[in-house]
């Protein structure tokens, strides 16, 4: 279970990647470009950090730990897309 769980948390931020590189061509520059920069570096570093405890945690038997790690970072992904949909409402609102 942790290892779907981790998997589909892998599976949202490689689509949060895409979704902030396109929401990045179309965020004008100044502030909200530059932030827009720092959030899709942050979003790529977490889609590494992601695959990287997938690939640490593979062979591990199941564990509450474990589980419960899965969830905060499944949960984290979908956090992440949320705030991109608010800021791709935003730039639309503009």
């Amino acid at each position: 279970m942790e290892k779907i769980l981790l998997l589909l948390g892998l599976l949202v931020m490689a689509y949060n990647v895409f979704h902030g590189l396109r929401l990045r061509r179309a965020v004008p520059g100044g502030i909200v470009g530059e932030r827009g920069g720092q959030l899709l570096f942050l979003i790529g570093f977490f889609a590494l950090a992601y695959l990287l405890v997938l690939l640490l945690t593979w062979g591990e038997p199941s564990s509450l730990p474990l589980l419960l790690l899965s969830l905060i970072l499944l949960l984290g992904a979908v956090f992440v897309q949320l705030v991109l949909r608010l800021l791709e409402a935003i730039v639309a609102a503009l």
